[in-house]
């Protein structure tokens, strides 16, 4: 069973340590030469202090020279041999991390790391494989046209806190645009380009269509498709996210990696007698207690309408806090991500004081249910009418 699975059936040691101080272009070199997973960072003594991912330093933009690696380092809670992979998958969605050091329990030491493809590869061998793909992926899609501009798709991105979106042309998907695809293609030739590292290289402008930097062609899934699938679509392109399209080749959803694990951790974590979870994940404990305890209560508020409305669901709260224009405010960014049987619902709300924006987005996420539930209604009365219609027609 999935349950069972533990952390010693896919530990790897695709890892390398470095001290803190080490400078990020250190880091760089040793991503472009060695090619670990992630590079586990440690003080002068020795002493585990977080995880580096090559991700993460493209996406920060610092000056890799003057950066110091435990800038970026994360802290991501340690795991032993024995750890269940549900729990490892549990680390991975509330730290946002895509690896999770493993230590030895005598010695203190790290011995290997899990990563999350070689996590759902294993966990797809089992029971778990054979659900379908399209119950947990995420169908209310944003996405751009290839004329779009790389401005544009940066402030959806921002706007909306979403990683990726389909590039669809005349109702087809014609390529995709990432995070990642923008940092790398876009935002990192700029910064050379401004320090004087590029000669005669073309550098697009903000204003350039998405087509110039979207990946083409992408990779696609029928609604049929299980995770078992994706999972191997993942691994076999080295990729982080997979579009569903229907037969007409229109986009109906977008399943990643962090989708998969949450789905993995619904799977695993119910009990029997209990159909209902609430995953708490990101800068939760930079809430203050009293508006957490007050958040909690608004959490139970909006279970109880989930539990009205289906059978079974998982909620994730994400709380990511921002920068703050002034030092004795807090600002958050608050993500909700409800997944349902048929559907996964997602709101998200920013600004200052905790509790105001988790009552907007909970007030949001409430009303596309409700919203949801009305139009299921609406339709049952209509076709039962054709239904009564049909039948008095043959009296």
């Amino acid at each position: 069973m999935v349950k069972t699975l533990l952390t010693k059936d896919v530990m790897n040691k695709n890892f390398v340590i470095m001290e803190e101080n080490d400078p990020i272009s250190k880091a760089i070199d040793i991503f472009d030469e060695r090619e670990p997973d992630v590079i586990v960072v440690v003080d002068s003594n020795g002493n585990y202090v977080g995880i580096l991912s090559e991700r993460w330093i493209y996406r920060s933009r610092l000056d890799p020279t003057k950066t110091k690696v435990k800038t970026l380092a994360r802290h991501v809670p340690k795991a032993y041999k024995d750890t269940l992979l549900v729990e490892i998958a549990r680390k991975m969605v509330e730290n946002y991390v895509q690896a999770v050091p493993v230590f030895d329990k005598d010695q203190d030491v790290v011995i290997g790391i899990v990563s999350d493809i070689d996590l759902l590869v294993k966990v797809v061998e089992k029971e778990f494989g054979n659900e379908k793909a399209i119950d947990y992926a995420t169908t209310h899609l944003i996405t751009l046209l290839p004329t779009d501009s790389i401005g544009k798709a940066l402030a959806m991105f921002r706007d909306n806190n979403i990683s990726r979106a389909p590039v669809i042309d005349e109702g087809k998907v014609v390529g995709i645009v990432t995070m990642h695809d923008i940092v790398t293609r876009f935002l990192i030739p700029r910064e050379r380009a401004r320090r004087g590292e590029l000669k005669g290289e073309k550098v697009h402008p903000l204003s350039a269509p998405v087509s110039k930097i979207m990946s083409s062609p992408v990779i696609t899934v029928t609604p049929n498709a299980t995770l078992r699938d994706i999972v191997e679509l993942l691994k076999q392109h080295d990729i982080s996210g997979v579009v569903i399209t229907d037969e007409k080749g229109k986009a109906i959803g977008i399943i990643t990696k962090r989708d998969l694990l949450e789905a993995l951790i619904k799977y695993a974590e119910v009990p029997e007698e209990e159909n209902y979870i609430v995953q708490m994940a990101g800068d939760y404990d930079k809430v203050d207690a009293f508006e957490m305890e007050h958040i909690r209560k608004d959490i139970e508020s909006l279970m109880e309408l989930v539990k009205k409305m289906f059978d079974e669901a998982m909620l994730t709260v994400h709380f990511k806090q921002l920068k703050a224009t002034r030092p004795d405010a807090r600002r958050f960014l608050i993500r909700l991500r409800l997944i349902t049987p048929g559907k996964v619902y997602v709101a998200k709300y920013e600004g200052f004081n905790a509790i105001d924006v988790f009552e907007i987005v909970k007030d949001k996420l409430e009303r596309e249910i409700v919203s949801d539930k009305e139009k299921e209604v609406d339709l049952r009365k209509k076709e039962t009418h054709e239904h009564l219609e049909k039948y008095e027609f043959w009296m």
